[in-house]
Order: C-alpha cells, then structure tokens, then sequence
C-alpha cells in the first residue's frame, strides 16, 4: 500500500462519523443505555444544542438535534455489543470488555509501540518524510493522548485487516465468564492461539464479515463516498450492483473450478455484496468482462491476471 492508501483507510476506520444506530437496526433507547453504561466509548449521546439566529426584529434561539453518529470502527463495535447482548451477556460484562478493548490498549501506549516498531523496522517500506511524521507525532505527548491512543488498538487493527482481505477468517472470541478474549487472523493455528481457559469454559465466536457487511453497506449506498478500500474492479461491481439495479447478476470465473455466483433481484443487496468483497480477494491485476444480457441481466466475469 502507498501512504495515501494507508491515510485513506485510516481515515475510514478512525475519522468519518457519518455512521447512524438506525442504520444498523439499532434503536434510539438500546444505543442511548448502551452510552449511559460506558459500553460504547468514544461516542457522544444524542444533544438539544441551543443556537442564535439573528432576524431583521430580534435575536431568535433555535434548538437543533446532534444526533449519534459513528465512525466505521464504532458502528463494529456496536453491532458487537448487539450480538453479545442477543447471547445474554451482561452489560456489566461488556462494559469491562469495551474498557479491555478500548481503554486498556491506550493506557498501555499501544499506539506509541505500532509507531516505534514502522520507525525501527519499516516493512511497511514507507518513504522517510512518512517516518519522520511518525517520530514528530510521538514526541508530541498531547497529540498522542488525545488523538492516536484513542484511535489505534489491536481491534482496530484487525478491522483493517479485515476490510483489506490479508487473511480470512477475521474472528472475536470472547469467554463471558473469565471474560478474556482473543483476536483471530486467517490462517493461523486455532489450537496454538488458545489457552487452557478458551477450552474449558464455554466461549462466544463472533466473526468479523458479516458484522463488517453490514456496517459497510451504509457506505455501498453512498453514490458521493470515493470507497478507497476497494479495488477498480471491486467498484465496477459496486456500481453495477447498487446503482444499475439488474435484475439478475452472475459473477463467474475464469478458473472452471469455482462455482459462479448468480445474485438475483429477490436477494440481491447491499450487504450482500459488501460480504462478497469481504470474503473474496480479488487478485490484484485481473480483470473484469461486463457482458449485458436481455431483460436487465448481467454477466461478469473475473480473469486473472
């Protein structure tokens, strides 16, 4: 990834706050007790804020509404605590979880450590006017307290991990009586990652794509928003999907070892789609033949490169 792509997809995860409870199906009532109970941090409650208008007459006092609203890894976190409280989770237990995820990485200077270890190894190859901002920011003690600590977590980490399809599954399990958790990446070892209290307790599993769908079909929906997290063949897709609305869209391969996906108009979805980007990566360099069929359908077809 270039620099611009990493800021991009920071800015995604951490910045944007455009994200409603009501469009994850989470109501006022639920997301406001949530606040009150310190589950969801970081996020502030719904606001009366009392504004002057100046009249030709007379100075006017106008009330206007502050709504929720919420930034990518926000509205993840949310639909989260939505699931677990569907199992009977407590909120007392999820509010120690929220502050385990939340707010126990930045006491630790988790963040700090993310920008040491780019400034001392740079894998990530990043150019060295990027690693001289690292070593400015970590200087600064105020603008790593209020701003970096807050945003960079191993949670958030693994969102971007997820939304850039590195490695599948992407998965929280969480044990509700010990209440210790574990992040889980792609490929690796299940029985290496888990400790003797993930196997005797019973544990919730919680995997990231569908909760990730969900929160990203907002975006999907957004004819304005420029999704840098997707590839140009993943847009073209997004396009056709969302804005042409055909009738019925087969995604086929060119490997004849996979079986083609066939979206009809009776299922076919925003998170539908956002699952199916989620959960296939898309080779980098291939491409995509659009083929227009009767009656509204399509045909796409992906090559490799």
């Amino acid at each position: 990834m270039t620099i611009e792509e990493i800021k991009k997809l920071g800015n995604i995860i951490h910045d944007e706050r455009d994200i409603s409870p009501t469009q994850l199906g989470i109501t006022s009532r639920k997301i406001n007790y949530w606040l009150d109970n310190n589950l969801v941090p970081f996020v502030e409650k719904q606001q009366n804020i009392d504004t002057k208008e100046e009249t030709t007459v007379l100075h006017k006092t106008k009330t206007k509404t502050k709504w929720i609203r919420m930034n990518l890894s926000q509205a993840t976190w949310v639909c989260i605590i939505n699931t677990l409280s569907s199992f009977g989770v407590s909120v007392e237990r999820i509010s120690v979880l929220a502050n385990e995820i939340w707010q126990k990485p930045r006491e630790d200077k988790y963040a700090d450590k993310v920008f040491t270890k780019y400034i001392e190894n740079n894998k990530a190859k990043l150019p060295k006017d990027a690693i001289q901002s690292l070593e400015r920011h970590l200087e600064d003690e105020v603008l790593m307290e209020k701003y970096f600590r807050t945003l960079i977590n191993p949670f958030t980490d693994m969102l971007k991990s997820a939304i850039l399809r590195e490695s599948m599954p992407h998965t929280l399990l969480y044990v509700p009586e010990t209440n210790d958790f574990e992040f889980l990446y792609g490929d690796t070892n299940l029985s290496l990652k888990l400790s003797s209290v993930y196997l005797q307790h019973p544990m919730v599993s919680i995997p990231m794509a569908p909760i990730l769908a969900k929160v990203l079909t907002v975006d999907f929906g957004n004819k304005k928003k420029e999704l840098s997290y997707l590839t140009e063949i993943e847009k073209q897709i997004r396009d056709i999907l969302v804005f042409k609305k055909p009738k019925v869209v087969e995604i086929a391969f060119e490997d004849e070892n996979i079986k083609p996906i066939v979206i009809t108009e009776q299922h076919k979805t925003r998170e539908q789609l956002a699952r199916y980007i989620l959960e296939h990566k898309i080779a980098k360099g291939a491409k995509l033949l659009i083929e227009i069929r009767a009656q509204g359908n399509y045909k796409l077809t992906l090559l490799k490169k």
